[in-house]
């Protein structure tokens, strides 16, 4: 009788040790940020293409639309929804004249967020960011004496609970030639 005893605590001890102890589920997290270009050919558009650098200068009319691929990763075994990223923009400025070395990153210019409504278990979703208030940017600049030489995207996916901070953060900057 003991023996039975005993086994069955074991069991329960075990069976409530596998409940307990499950592993945490795995989070959503931001895997890459890509840009892409559109640029205006005449009164036409033509489609996004990958860029790694910009053409931009605020002493010139800035009419090409730019976009971020922000791609997604859902590694658990259950669909996620209602994300949000949350994303910040801002330039990397150098006065006229100044070395390289000089240049300095401004406050963010534009704070804003998107909504990802779900990804399917163990699939990749990608968010477009379009709206970076670019060419505004690049007018307030103009006589000012300073040139931007970089643009940077810093974007978060928000927390959940039991989300570690690995993974929820990245930034990507892209270039800018005059």
């Amino acid at each position: 009788m003991k023996t039975y005893k005993a086994l069955l605590s074991s069991a329960a001890v075990l069976v409530l040790g596998l409940v307990l102890c499950r592993p945490a589920a795995a989070q959503t997290e931001i895997v890459k940020v890509d840009w892409e270009i559109s640029r205006l050919q005449g009164k036409n558009r033509s489609p996004f293409v990958p860029v790694s650098e910009l053409k931009a200068s605020p002493d010139t009319k800035f009419s090409d639309n730019l976009r971020a691929l922000v791609t997604l990763k859902n590694p658990s075994a259950k669909p996620v929804e209602g994300l949000v990223l949350n994303y910040s923009v801002r330039l990397q400025l150098l006065k006229k004249g100044d070395a390289p070395e000089k240049a300095f990153w401004g406050v963010p210019f534009h704070v804003e967020e998107v909504r990802v409504s779900s990804i399917n278990p163990g699939a990749e979703r990608t968010a477009r960011i379009l709206r970076f208030e670019l060419r505004e940017q690049l007018k307030k600049l103009r006589g000012t004496g300073f040139l931007p030489v970089a643009i940077k995207l810093e974007v978060m996916l928000c927390p959940r609970q039991g989300d570690q901070a690995s993974g929820l953060v990245r930034e990507s900057a892209l270039n800018i030639l005059p």
